[in-house]
């Protein structure tokens, strides 16, 4: 994937450009060649790149997968607490959950209060998740053989800084599902 940011035949790219003209040194912090939304977005799609296609023989998307996990180390949730754990909007778990609902890999049903919903994996989904396990190892464990298994536990602390300083930002509206 091309870096937009990255020096090109004949100069660099205009955002380089504007931001030295503005005083801002490249490779400082607060240049563009070090946009936070940027590297983190890009090494997001990385990974799911490499998740993907070993998931794919299963029927899952690296996406699915990870729910799937979730559901089943942590047993039957509601939708929120499954937002909530997994960091993302509530408002998007049910499009998330939808086909694999539809799949039966995922059982949904009213909660204690009647606007709950109770997210558990089905004994159907059980099977698909230890089936598609291995893959999931397999590719688990590429990637700590190329980051090092010290330097990827370094990394998930700092991903829990960087998901707190995102859940701290002004321009954030506050929301129930925001721990990292």
């Amino acid at each position: 994937m091309p870096d937009q940011f990255a020096p090109r035949k004949g100069g660099t790219v205009e955002a380089v450009h504007e931001a030295t003209s503005a005083g801002i040194p490249p490779g400082s912090p607060m240049s563009p060649d070090a946009c936070i939304l940027r590297h983190v977005a890009r090494a997001s799609r990385a990974v799911v790149a490499a998740y993907d296609p070993a998931l794919a023989p299963f029927g899952l998307t690296g996406h699915q997968f990870n729910l799937m996990m979730t559901l089943g180390n942590m047993g039957p949730m509601t939708v929120g607490a499954l937002a909530e754990t997994l960091g993302m909007d509530a408002s998007g778990v049910p499009r998330a959950i939808r086909p694999l609902a539809d799949e039966g890999l995922i059982g949904v049903e009213r909660g204690a209060d009647r606007r709950q919903r109770l997210l558990s994996l089905t004994p159907v989904g059980r099977t698909r998740l230890e089936r598609a396990t291995p893959a999931w190892t397999r590719v688990q464990a590429e990637l700590i053989d190329a980051i090092g298994a010290n330097r990827w536990m370094s990394l998930m602390t700092e991903l829990r800084t960087v998901r707190r300083a995102a859940t701290a930002c002004s321009t954030r509206k506050p929301a129930a599902n925001d721990a990292d």
